[in-house]
């Protein structure tokens, strides 16, 4: 079995311990972008809180923040929630993260997509150039689920006559969702979004529902998805890994916390008179609130690697391995690739302005990010 590559960053500022006034539970919601929906504008939020963005998002905070029984519906796919936390939620070797509440019951299971996000600047927010990371569940491998997914839902004209909102995805598929009877509201299309198209890409799942007559069952996937099995299930089937992620091209990478998380809607399903598969989330929690950050360690020795930091004129990195380490601009812009050999290793940065700067190491097995300082 091939080592991991085990990277330690020798930091210049000292990495504070999460103190015990953390909140385990939300505290900020992000964004909140439904897809078209049966309780969209109806429940999800209520008509009176569908007027804008604003009152959309501060809805739902008043469902999620700080609790762990409120609800929020997301729509058809590739509906979302970010929700963000009052600290970094830490990377515990070996354990489960964070757990994500849903309203799924037996053989009613309506999956989302969970992804991850570091705040490499430290603005609170979940910047464009920030990647996000999907926690790769049970099917992220199957033949069947389809990474790069892209759908677009399109406002009906006229617009609130409870119309069916057709879509298109870029796999050539085309249709509806449907207005069911009971579905009282005027139109399921967000009335705080002025686009009159919706698109959402992502990560979709196979349909899971079940037909036998006129009833329908959503048996559950394995592990790994939001909504997907009743709250007081262990925590293997509910609660969320942060070593599960993966970068876009689907390898795995190694994150020592994460500050923000993304939901979404993961199938393009319909199942009769339960309408369109909508994953619903009731709250979230850091299953270790208290953990601490890895602490500053100011010796290489023991280790696998040391790159210096903070860096100067030169960069320093040592290694006992072969590894490929690319280094961006804390914006995400490319500077350069730099294959490291075991030994000692000179980078020449005396062109680089002072700042912060994302490093990317990346060994036979896994995906190492991390940020540095240039003095």
């Amino acid at each position: 079995m091939k080592r991991n590559l085990l990277v330690t960053i020798l930091l210049g500022l000292i990495v504070c311990n999460l103190q015990a006034a953390n909140s385990a539970y939300v505290t900020e919601i992000i964004d909140y972008r439904p897809a078209p929906g049966q309780h969209i504008n109806r429940l999800f939020p209520p008509a009176d809180k569908s007027d804008s963005h604003e009152n959309a998002v501060a809805w739902a905070a008043t469902q999620l923040v700080g609790k762990t029984n409120g609800l929020v519906g997301l729509g058809a796919f590739g509906g979302y929630i970010i929700v963000g936390f009052d600290h970094s939620i830490v990377n515990v070797a070996e354990e489960y993260d964070f757990k994500v509440y849903g309203n799924a019951f037996a053989n009613g299971a309506e999956p989302g997509i969970v992804m991850v996000c570091q705040d490499l600047n430290g603005n609170g927010v979940p910047d464009n150039d920030e990647p996000w990371y999907e926690l790769a569940g049970s099917d992220y491998q199957l033949s069947s689920t389809i990474k790069n997914y892209e759908i677009t839902y399109t406002r009906p004209n006229p617009d609130l006559q409870k119309s069916h909102i057709q879509w298109t995805d870029n796999q050539g598929g085309s249709g509806q969702v449907t207005h069911i009877s009971f579905a009282s509201q005027s139109t399921m299309y967000p009335l705080w979004i002025a686009d009159n198209t919706l698109t959402f890409r992502g990560t979709k799942l196979a349909s899971n529902a079940v037909q036998n007559g006129s009833n329908f069952t959503l048996p559950a996937l394995s592990w790994g998805y939001a909504d997907n099995q009743p709250n007081n299930s262990t925590n293997d089937k509910t609660s969320f890994n942060i070593d599960w992620a993966v970068d876009a091209s689907g390898n795995p990478v190694q994150l020592t916390h994460i500050d923000f998380i993304k939901i979404y809607t993961a199938m393009v399903q319909e199942a009769g008179w339960l309408g369109e598969t909508s994953t619903e989330i009731a709250g979230v929690e850091d299953l270790h609130p208290n953990a601490s950050l890895p602490t500053v360690i100011h010796s290489q020795e023991n280790k696998q690697m040391y790159i210096q930091n903070p860096f100067n004129e030169t960069l320093i990195v040592k290694a006992n391995e072969n590894c490929e380490m690319i280094l961006y601009t804390i914006s995400g812009n490319l500077i350069g690739k730099y294959m490291i050999t075991p030994g000692e290793n000179t980078i020449t940065t005396s062109q680089l302005p002072t700042g912060n700067y994302i490093v990317h190491i990346i060994n036979t097995k896994q995906n190492h990010i991390y940020k540095l300082i240039k003095h």
